[in-house]
């Protein structure tokens, strides 16, 4: 199914359940978790948003879980790691590897950008992720996000690496030189489901580096990569 044709053509859900790997009972949830908000709007309907909501829970508690019982490390650790795991550029990663984001229900002039947005595609994956919950059950949803995420069997802990936390680094940089490390944003902008968040980094209220992302979290630890860079720390 084309994006530019997706308000007139009914899904295909035999090729998205081919392509996530799972069946629904109740291909309603499945077409819920498909349903951007703006489709939603423009058809009286209910997006995914409640799904996600419901999918970003038990997939902390999928992967907390799995680790807890895979890595005796202190609880600072084990919070990065998950961190790593299901933040939005994983997630993304995750859909887009399947293809379902091409299914999404978009009403706007131009879906095919919604449909690369990193933010909109880790949505649809905690989406189907909660829809799967509903239609099935927990332990059914923890093999599946597992699965995905490619941390199903206890050899993958081989495979769970850190990213660089800019963010982290720089705040002990700073703090070894006694000084204070905030982020203030400057301007947020774009439709509700497509935002541009602009942020600027104070060192001891200098203004530094500014980053746009499409979302205040990946905005700030650009900043923050930047500056180290500035530094010389990185």
């Amino acid at each position: 199914m084309s994006a530019k044709n997706s308000e007139t053509c009914k899904i295909d859900f035999e090729q998205v359940e081919k392509k996530l790997g799972y069946k629904f009972q109740n291909q309603e949830l499945l077409k819920t978790a498909l349903t951007h908000i703006t489709y939603a709007n423009a058809h009286k309907i209910e997006s995914n948003q409640r799904l996600e909501f419901l999918g970003d829970a038990v997939l902390n508690l999928v992967v907390a879980d799995f680790l807890f019982k895979n890595f005796n490390d202190r609880e600072g650790h084990l919070s990065k790691m998950r961190s790593n795991l299901v933040d939005e550029e994983n997630l993304a990663k995750v859909t887009t590897k399947m293809g379902i984001e091409k299914f999404m229900l978009i009403s706007d002039g131009k879906p095919e950008e919604l449909q690369k947005l990193q933010s909109v595609q880790a949505d649809l994956f905690e989406a189907v992720l909660g829809a799967i919950f509903l239609d099935s059950n927990f332990h059914t949803a923890f093999g599946y996000a597992l699965n995905k995420l490619g941390i199903d069997n206890v050899n993958a802990h081989k495979k769970i690496t850190l990213k660089t936390d800019y963010k982290s680094m720089l705040q002990e940089a700073m703090q070894h030189e006694g000084k204070k490390v905030t982020y203030e944003l400057l301007k947020e902008e774009g439709k509700p489901h497509s935002r541009e968040y602009t942020v600027q980094i104070l060192i001891d209220n200098e203004r530094g580096q500014v980053a746009t992302r499409t979302s205040k979290k990946q905005a700030e630890i650009e900043v923050a990569k930047q500056t180290l860079k500035d530094k010389g720390i990185i």
